[in-house]
């Protein structure tokens, strides 16, 4: 299977997480979108430690196949 490039933009403001934050990420072998836990790593990654939390909801995300 092949690699998929997702753009995650947030939607609107959530605890830390501003409106326009977004990231890129790579899924590799599958089609499926980022799961929850690969956002928050890679959110975290990009902005700090802490900016987003186990409890951050998918929902303010949008999701972009590039």
């Amino acid at each position: 299977m092949a690699n998929h490039l997702w753009k995650v933009t947030a939607k609107r403001d959530s605890g830390n997480i501003a409106k326009g934050m977004s990231v890129e990420i790579i899924v590799k072998n599958a089609t499926r979108k980022p799961s929850q836990s690969e956002v928050i790593e890679a959110i975290n990654l990009k902005y700090g430690a802490k900016t987003a939390s186990n409890g951050t909801t998918m929902s303010i995300f949008d999701f972009q196949k590039l």
